[in-house]
């Protein structure tokens, strides 16, 4: 599904501006308010959303990050947030990078 068809106003950021690495981006979530999540090892971490989002029904209530810092799954991520938090969302996470 692409971005686009979610929220037809959305402009797709570029793949330079989506340039982060796993510690800036577990940093700007953690500045969103959202909180680790764990409830078992594995090479991924849970961040769950603050309770201010409502989440749609069949989302998860959750961000994954992979633990190794070679990230490659940045869209998904801002795919995510913009699902969840729409535009506002994503502009503040962008912001606290």
């Amino acid at each position: 599904m692409r971005l686009l068809n979610i929220m037809p106003n959305y402009k797709q950021p570029n793949m330079g501006e989506l340039n982060f690495n796993r510690r800036q981006c577990i940093k700007a979530l953690c500045k969103l308010g959202f909180k680790l999540d764990n409830d078992r090892r594995g090479i991924h971490d849970k961040y769950k959303f603050p309770d201010r989002y409502i989440i749609p029904e069949g989302h998860r209530p959750f961000v994954m990050v992979p633990r190794h810092n070679d990230l490659r799954v940045q869209r998904q991520i801002v795919k995510e947030l913009l699902i969840i938090g729409g535009e506002e969302l994503v502009s503040n996470f962008m912001r606290c990078l």
